[in-house]
């Protein structure tokens, strides 16, 4: 494989996955996404002798739990174009001989070809800047009998994780929510027709888009999670452009915390939640 260093800090997909925010609460990301991530690991079926390729990796959690998936025949390729939340990876998993790690864009990365069994991501297809270029890289980088499978977001208002504490927001700002489209950023591969259109231009066959009506959940107090609310996402995007001073951010905060006590009960914060799970063959 050889490797394409790319310029992260003038990449829209850092823009949107912003490599310093994600460490900081990866931890927090990865307990809400627990429940969409079981449930895409049951559907891609990894066999311990695989050799796998997880796309926007991040922090390497993905990857690390098929590397546990795997035997010494077996071998799983994380890759991300944050340098950041690679050398991050690298740091939490070192030493393990069916997994590493590589820094590119998987759009135009010299994958060596036929060679993959499965081609995965949680959330990491969305940022290509050209995603017609992106899947047909990807295709010839599986083998023959090999298969794709990824998670993303269906359509923002679906998913209250991502929009709640936005009416408040705009109370304060005057902003409301961007518009969506098929622009590179977490919602590029909402609708299902444009994923089969891209797919199936890619050149692969026996696509399949199931849209997942489930949850996003927490054991957070209700403070830790109106911050991370206020952190990430649009919420996050508006805020750092407003510059609002710290007394209306503090008054932002105390109303976002009041909608989690509403969600809160026993000790778990609960959010709907919206995915497409997609799969297809080469």
């Amino acid at each position: 494989m050889k490797q394409k260093i790319i310029n992260v800090e003038q990449s829209e997909y850092w823009n949107e996955k912003s490599g310093p925010k994600w460490v900081k609460n990866e931890n927090a990301l990865n307990e809400r996404l627990s429940i969409l991530t079981d449930e895409f690991f049951s559907r891609v079926k990894i066999k311990a002798s695989d050799k796998v390729l997880d796309i926007g990796c991040g922090g390497g959690d993905t990857t690390f739990r098929v590397s546990k998936l795997l035997a010494d025949a077996g071998h799983v390729v994380g890759a991300d174009i944050s340098k950041t939340l690679l050398d991050h990876a690298k740091s939490k998993f070192s030493d393990i001989d069916t997994m590493t790690f590589v820094h590119c864009d998987a759009q135009n990365y010299s994958f060596d070809e036929n060679y993959f069994d499965k081609v995965i991501s949680r959330f990491g297809v969305m940022f290509f800047e050209s995603p017609l270029e992106a899947f047909k890289n990807i295709y010839c980088s599986l083998k023959t009998s090999g298969s794709l499978n990824f998670v993303c977001w269906t359509n923002m208002m679906e998913n209250e994780f991502i929009i709640e504490g936005m009416d408040i927001i705009t109370k304060y700002t005057q902003k409301v929510l961007p518009e969506v489209t098929n622009d590179p950023g977490p919602f590029a591969f909402s609708e299902p027709e444009y994923i089969k259109e891209v797919l199936e231009s890619a050149g692969f066959k026996n696509i399949s888009v199931d849209k997942v009506y489930t949850f996003i959940s927490t054991k957070d107090s209700t403070e830790k999670d109106a911050e991370l609310l206020m952190g990430i996402g649009p919420r996050a995007r508006i805020l750092s452009e407003e510059n609002l001073s710290s007394e209306k951010i503090a008054m932002i905060k105390n109303e976002i915390i009041k909608l989690c006590e509403q969600r809160q009960s026993g000790k778990e914060i609960t959010y709907k939640a919206c995915l497409n799970y997609v799969s297809a063959n080469k």
